[in-house]
């Protein structure tokens, strides 16, 4: 991933990060969670921002990213079930086994919680430039393989998971002219609603269901009054109706 890397400090990379990080936090906003894993880094260190006392960890096996964790997206070094929500920032196209990337995540991710799946979009202007650059060996990011939304939903169903949410961002041409890019930019805010499924990049969010499993809550543990000579018991105002 240390190509596409170098490429996300470049001023379209840059603007990209910017939007999906954007895009990340509002839905996350939505979201319950404690332990957040991010598998994939960018380059200057952007994270999307969280709530609720939330716990991050960024996962990538470029030792000199940003990251928290360095090691493999296809064998990620955690226990079942352990993370509320597991983000997959462009694993898919720049790997050579992504639906191992995919059963890793799937693995770690605790019932009812839920996977963010960012990806580059073939049916767009980005998908146009992929095609005539993938022919002339052309650098990040289209030298990746890009995969249609509908498929990204179909291999996140087999896995179990429920597609609760799809997104479109960056409609705009690929351009690496800042100011030009950047009034391009702007437009998207007025554009018609029937142009965003031609966006650069999608976001596919799904939730893995678990049948008679109940929703993880946030656990509270009672305040401990001390008695002398005895054990720390629940104060008495912890032990009205079971409460905290």
């Amino acid at each position: 991933m240390k190509a596409i890397q170098n490429w996300f400090c470049t001023p379209l990379g840059c603007s990209l990060v910017e939007a999906e990080c954007r895009l990340l936090s509002q839905r996350m906003a939505c979201l319950y969670a404690r332990h957040v894993l991010q598998v994939g880094a960018f380059a200057r260190g952007q994270r999307p921002a969280l709530f609720r006392g939330a716990r991050q960890w960024v996962l990538d096996d470029w030792p000199e990213a940003p990251v928290d964790v360095a090691a493999s997206p296809v064998e990620l070094p955690l226990h079942n079930e352990t993370m509320d929500i597991v983000i997959l920032i462009h694993q898919l196209e720049f790997s050579d086994y992504p639906h191992q990337i995919l059963r890793e995540a799937e693995r770690v991710l605790s019932p009812e919680g839920h996977m963010l799946v960012l990806g580059f979009n073939p049916v767009s202007v980005w998908g146009l430039r992929y095609l005539f650059a993938s022919r002339r060996r052309g650098g990040p990011p289209s030298n990746g393989r890009y995969r249609s939304q509908a498929r990204i939903e179909d291999w996140m169903r087999l896995l179990g998971l429920e597609i609760e949410r799809k997104d479109r961002l960056h409609f705009s041409p690929p351009l690496n002219n800042r100011g030009l890019f950047g009034r391009l930019r702007r437009r998207e805010e007025v554009a018609p609603s029937f142009l965003r499924w031609v966006g650069g990049v999608h976001l596919t969010i799904g939730q893995k269901r678990v049948g008679g499993r109940i929703p993880a809550q946030p656990v509270r543990r009672p305040r401990l009054a001390v008695i002398p000579g005895a054990l720390g018991q629940p104060s008495s105002r912890s032990r009205v109706n079971g409460t905290c």
